[in-house]
């Protein structure tokens, strides 16, 4: 059997409000695979809040051929979670068992011939559920268990999944994810996804990107909220069933995701809904975070001394420009574009009223270093695109910016976590400095 071109397997932590919306994505999926011998391996983990119904995992690969297996009846898990019908989906291990199952263990008959895993050349791994950026609060959250996930255990997860054995085995040991005496059996994925997809609200962070640049190649996300329905599966995932579409670089793919979830949500702009959703290329994000600390830079040295004139001006720049920018998560975080261009445009203004100050030179600075980060950020940002008036001025992009300390410190723990705070604090200032500061 020849190996197929690409393996996606879609991840569904729907136990709570979710579930049937959730249900209703799932036959959209299995639609896919009725394309024929050319569509891709597909798997679905569906997780529901129905007691009566077990965590599934499901092999939707062969047209007419839909597979459906019990969770906890699966054997020889490699990854130690209770016995139980309904699994807690917010848990690691339950998300390397499933991974596991798919490119390892699920058995496929091929002219009377078994074998066992679905590997392929290309890989996508899509999350479903809720989530609220880099918040530990609520990530998948799963009402049974009364669980969420940790970003930090969620990045060591996906880590594991792209390493080697070895390196798996050490961050399981690590982890305490395996039983007694058990050994990581095989690699899982190990080689960087292809596409990492988030189905869930205000992921389209910069800082949530930066923490997976390491085990993706592309990223899918939106900025704001998505959907309960979710993405609209059967068209996004029917670009990659057909013989043309063999081949097709892994960027166009997203894009193709971008284009296809965007314009089946237009239908939808009469009842109020809007949307936002890009792809990257997360190979860029280290230069764009570079620039956006040059711009964080340039704003701390605005505010080096408060009884200066450009302390005062800058002050009111940036209150106006944040009040005007696109926001998302209850006003929290700003699309990155815009506020690049809000800023500049103002600092222009307030170098022409200033004249000949000396305090120009230092918002021809800040203009320039926003220059940058627009730049970058169209290199990072393959495609972005938007439906109905509530994220028109979306870029493809966010940032955290709330409007007072006392956010920040209610979401300092989780932020300054991150590998986006962490790894630039240890050479020069960084947004966090200039948020700890402005605010």
């Amino acid at each position: 059997m020849n190996q197929k071109e690409w393996t996606i397997m879609i991840y569904m932590a729907g136990d709570n409000n979710l579930a049937v919306d959730m249900a209703y994505a799932m036959e959209q999926i299995k639609t896919v695979a009725a394309a024929g011998a050319d569509s891709p391996n597909l798997f679905v983990y569906y997780d529901g809040n129905s007691p009566a119904i077990p965590t599934l995992y499901c092999d939707f690969s062969e047209p007419g051929k839909p597979r459906y297996v019990r969770s906890y009846k699966v054997p020889n898990k490699t990854y130690q979670v209770p016995k139980k019908e309904n699994e807690n989906a917010a848990n690691p291990r339950s998300i390397l068992n499933f991974v596991d199952w798919c490119l390892n263990k699920v058995e496929v008959e091929n002219d009377g011939e078994i074998t066992f895993g679905r590997r392929a050349q290309k890989y996508a791994l899509i999350f479903s559920g809720h989530s609220l950026g880099f918040q530990d609060i609520g990530l998948f959250k799963d009402e049974t268990s009364g669980k969420s996930l940790k970003m930090s255990d969620f990045y060591d997860m996906l880590h594991g999944l792209v390493s080697s054995k070895k390196e798996l085995q050490e961050i399981a040991e690590s982890k305490c994810w395996l039983g007694e005496d058990r050994h990581v059996e095989d690699k899982l994925i190990g080689q960087k996804l292809d596409i990492l997809g988030f189905d869930s609200c205000v992921m389209g962070m910069l800082e949530v990107g930066y923490q997976f640049n390491a085990v993706a190649k592309t990223m899918i996300a939106s900025e704001g909220s998505v959907p309960s329905a979710g993405w609209t599966y059967a068209k996004i995932l029917g670009c990659l069933a057909g013989e043309h579409n063999r081949t097709v670089d892994t960027r166009e793919v997203a894009a193709q995701f971008v284009k296809q979830f965007i314009h089946s949500q237009d239908a939808y702009t009469v009842g109020g809904v809007s949307v936002d959703m890009a792809a990257w290329d997360l190979s860029r994000l280290n230069r764009l975070a570079d620039a956006f600390i040059g711009l964080s830079e340039a704003l701390i040295d605005c505010f080096a001394d408060p009884e200066t004139r450009i302390y005062r001006q800058m002050e009111r720049v940036i209150l106006h420009v944040h009040w005007k920018c696109q926001s998302y998560m209850y006003d929290q975080n700003v699309d990155l574009g815009d506020f690049c261009e809000l800023l500049d445009r103002e600092c222009g203004l307030t170098a022409e009223e200033l004249g000949g100050a000396d305090d120009v030179e230092l918002l021809k600075r800040v203009q320039r270093e926003c220059r940058d980060v627009l730049k970058e950020l169209k290199k990072a940002v393959i495609l972005s695109g938007f439906s109905g008036g509530g994220y028109q001025y979306s870029n493809g992009m966010s940032v955290f910016f709330p409007w007072s300390s006392e956010a920040y410190e209610v979401s300092r723990k989780n932020y300054e976590s991150l590998s986006f705070a962490k790894d630039v604090k240890r050479e020069r200032l960084s947004w966090t400095d200039f948020l700890r500061k402005y605010l």
